[in-house]
C-alpha cells in the first residue's frame, strides 16, 4: 500500500466517522455535499485530520476540497510543504 493509499483510507474513515457511514459509502470523488456533508462536518474533519496527519491545513483550501481525493492531495500538499520547511 503506497503512503498516499494509506492518507486516503485513513481520509476516507474519518469523514466516514464524521457522518456516521461505513468508509465503502464513501467514494473518493463523489462530492461530499451529495452524501450530507455541511460545514460543521467540515470543521470537525478539519481538528482531527489535522492532528491525525500532524499537519496545519489552511480553512479556505480545506473548505473548497469536495471530495475525499481532494482532501487527500491536499493533506499531501500540506505534509510535502512541511517536510520542506528548515
Amino acid at each position: 500500500m503506497s503512503e498516499s493509499d494509506s492518507i486516503e483510507e485513513s481520509v476516507t474513515e474519518v469523514i466516514a466517522d464524521v457522518l456516521g457511514a461505513e468508509p465503502a459509502e464513501i467514494p473518493e470523488d463523489t462530492a461530499l455535499a451529495a452524501l450530507g456533508w455541511d460545514s460543521m462536518n467540515s470543521m470537525e474533519a478539519l481538528v482531527r485530520l489535522e492532528k491525525q496527519f500532524d499537519v496545519s491545513l489552511d480553512l479556505r483550501s480545506f473548505h473548497s476540497a469536495y471530495t475525499v481525493a481532494e482532501m487527500v492531495a491536499l493533506i499531501e500538499k500540506f505534509r510535502a510543504g512541511a517536510a520542506h520547511r528548515p
